[in-house]
């Protein structure tokens, strides 16, 4: 479903607000050689909408055994933010540009960020996940980060390097994928999937 060549036109000129999650519907054309590109920018009449998304808002979240920390009011720079990945991915073996995407994908990078599941922070932890990770405050970008990194770092070696699995096991959880062998027929995965892959592969992050 995702081995066709992924391409941005507007990738150089992707511009990220990182107090605010952000959201931007992704579109799809095929190209005269027959390669499928992706946009969250199309130019042109020739674009089709291929994912959209939605603008979800976060509360700010208060858990008994994980009591809403100092670092609510903590606002981290884009260039903290690359350096903090870039250690973290690199030590993990994973490429600064998955986490990245997947932090876009996840939370906007807001840091407080709660799901209705209760997933929390920037990548999105599960209490189940952060306490079987040893996370102390899931709320530290730090933490949160590295556990969510090494999460996904296993998740990439338990499906023999193959990216797309290991997105949909992020999101919709190992035993999902494994009983349909691939990604799960649900909607969220699948737009997440595809969310994630577009920013993956259509760039705009630098510091790599």
């Amino acid at each position: 479903m995702f081995t066709r060549t992924l391409a941005f036109l507007c990738a150089a000129v992707t511009i990220f607000i990182w107090a605010s999650p952000g959201h931007a519907d992704i579109f799809i054309r095929r190209g005269p050689d027959g390669t499928m590109h992706f946009s969250n920018c199309p130019m042109g009449a020739d674009w089709k909408l291929y994912a959209k998304e939605k603008a979800r808002k976060y509360q700010y979240p208060q858990y008994p055994q994980y009591p809403q920390s100092q670092y609510s009011a903590k606002k981290y720079s884009k260039s903290q933010y690359d350096n903090i990945i870039g250690i973290i991915a690199r030590g993990q073996g994973v490429s600064p540009t998955l986490i990245k995407s997947v932090i876009e994908v996840e939370s906007g990078y807001d840091p407080m960020a709660k799901s209705s599941k209760g997933a929390m922070g920037l990548m999105q932890l599960m209490p189940g996940t952060a306490q079987d990770l040893g996370v102390l405050d899931p709320w530290n970008p730090t933490e949160n980060i590295t556990a969510g990194t090494k999460y996904l770092s296993w998740l990439i070696r338990k499906y023999n390097g193959n990216i797309m699995k290991a997105l949909a096991a992020y999101n919709a959880g190992p035993n999902a994928v494994d009983s349909y062998g691939g990604i799960p027929p649900y909607q969220e995965t699948t737009d997440y999937v595809r969310s994630v892959l577009a920013r993956l592969y259509g760039g705009g992050y630098a510091g790599e």
